[in-house]
């Protein structure tokens, strides 16, 4: 009976140990399950470029009916659409030197255009130059500053950001940035080869 008994008890035993055994290896499958899922995950809110010399990191453009901000003296001022049918998108661009010594910026109306690929490229506007006096504060005052605007001298291993401001037409397709100032780099929001 003790042989009996002794036998019960080890094939207990194994099949607990052997239970273990899958229930770990599940919780080890599902958790790499959710790290593949995590690390894949949905569409991130900032694309990256590449070029010879610099990186461009970009948010998906924002797009706006005014632009508000107060400067250094307290004025206030407001950048609107030039007409009715446009408006105003915005992009957070991050520009990042890897290799050169120091690289002197010209962010102006021809180093950066938005638009589509297969179609119209706007370009930057000057967010100082477009503005007017607004005549008081506003609630959403200075939410896409600071601007990516003028002469600027980037160190290597440095990196400088700001909004970039387009006064586009409703309607025009949002799919890329084109940078042209120190490189030639595209950014693209949308997957032009799908589907």
């Amino acid at each position: 009976m003790k042989i009996l008994t002794d036998r019960t008890r080890r094939t207990a035993q194994d099949r607990l140990t052997s239970m273990r055994g899958k229930v770990s290896l599940a919780t080890v499958f599902a958790a790499l399950i959710v790290l593949t899922l995590a690390g894949c995950g949905g569409d991130s809110d900032i694309q990256y470029a590449k070029g010879r010399s610099i990186e461009i990191h970009a948010t998906n453009p924002v797009t706006a009916n005014k632009l508000t901000y107060a400067d250094g003296q307290g004025e206030h001022w407001v950048v609107r659409p030039s007409a009715s049918n446009r408006q105003l998108a915005l992009v957070n661009v991050t520009i990042v030197n890897r290799t050169s010594t120091v690289m002197p910026l010209l962010v102006d109306p021809d180093a950066a255009r938005l638009g589509d690929r297969r179609g119209e490229r706007i370009r930057a506007v000057d967010p100082f130059v477009s503005s007017a006096a607004s005549g008081g504060t506003d609630v959403d005052e200075d939410k896409f500053t600071p601007f990516l605007w003028g002469v600027i001298s980037l160190e290597r291993q440095m990196q400088v950001q700001g909004w970039v401001i387009f006064d586009v037409p409703k309607g025009l397709t949002l799919g890329s940035m084109f940078w042209d100032e120190v490189d030639e780099v595209v950014v693209d929001f949308i997957d032009y080869y799908r589907g």
